[in-house]
């Protein structure tokens, strides 16, 4: 079930969620169930079972076309992100020279975790900042997985259990920010509001056959910049929720983005700037297009 967060045109203030079912979508609204996806992931089965008679009685819904779509989670209680889980990003990590980064060792032991701040979401076909205090916008497309239960403590076998479905992601990172140190200040550089976009939708797992066999593709401004298969990553999903849930409980509605490929703007330094637009599609879930503006004044809140 491809599962979204969504307000009408006509009322844009009001979020609803739902299924979208052949190129139309299925609002959840009379089917008894919550009105966030947070709490509607909390049902486990018993909500997705509801919810796939609800589709099945309906058939159609309204024109994804009439729709705003959202991102799937507003504000989901933890973003854990993955650095460096591509081993050709490692290398062209490893290979900058005149660089902020030049000198700073680089961990390869273990995952490079990192929070993303849950006010850096945004919607997937949302307005990206480039923000006032840096130039050095870059993107990085991701795979990202949503957590489907309360889970710690969870062995590798087990771990697939505790994944509700993946998603699209751009972790939209502030370069010069985050190579602040050394060390690195990850959290830093990769926080910004508008830096998380992702969505449209998010796939439950059961309609994903192999998470580890997807093509992931980044363009800007129609150009490919990132090509790969999440075959290729480092640590993969069961890896990761096993690595976390060691150390903290996992819960429902955590985001994880699973780390980008080589082909961001890190080795060419061409770095966004307003105009540009930044897609990422991943095989099987779908794709998410953000247009970069400059930072607005509206930003300001003191």
């Amino acid at each position: 079930m491809k599962l979204l967060t969504f307000t009408t045109k006509n009322n844009s203030s009001n979020y609803k969620i739902g299924a979208l079912y052949n190129d139309t979508v299925i609002d959840f609204s009379d089917a008894n169930l919550p009105s966030d996806m947070i709490s509607f992931i909390e049902l486990g089965s018993e909500g997705l079972d509801i919810a796939n008679d609800f589709v099945e009685s309906r058939k159609t819904g309204m024109d994804v076309n009439d729709v705003i779509i959202k991102a799937p989670i507003s504000r989901p209680n933890k973003i854990l992100a993955v650095g460096l889980n591509y081993k050709k990003h490692v290398d062209e990590a490893k290979d900058l020279t005149n660089h902020h980064s030049s000198g700073v060792e680089l961990q390869e032991t273990f995952p490079n975790i990192f929070n993303k701040q849950n006010s850096s979401v945004n919607d997937p076909y949302g307005k990206v900042h480039r923000p006032n205090a840096s130039d050095w916008l870059d993107y990085e497309g991701e795979m990202g997985f949503v957590v489907g239960k309360e889970c710690r403590h969870v062995p590798y076998e087990k771990a697939e259990s505790c994944i509700y479905g993946y998603t699209v992601v751009n972790d939209f990172t502030i370069r010069d920010w985050q190579y602040r140190g050394p060390p690195h200040t990850m959290t830093m550089g990769k926080s910004w509001d508008t830096h998380c976009p992702f969505g449209p939708y998010i796939v439950t797992a059961d309609e994903i056959k192999d998470p580890h066999n997807l093509k992931l593709k980044t363009f800007v401004n129609d150009e490919e910049r990132q090509n790969t298969n999440t075959g290729l990553l480092i640590y993969d999903c069961f890896t990761l929720v096993e690595y976390l849930s060691t150390a903290f409980t996992l819960t429902p509605g955590d985001l994880i983005p699973t780390g980008t490929p080589e082909g961001s703007a890190l080795s060419t330094q061409n770095w966004l700037k307003p105009g540009d637009k930044v897609k990422v599609e991943i095989e099987g879930i779908g794709y998410i297009e953000n247009s970069v503006i400059q930072e607005p004044e509206s930003t300001i809140k003191n």
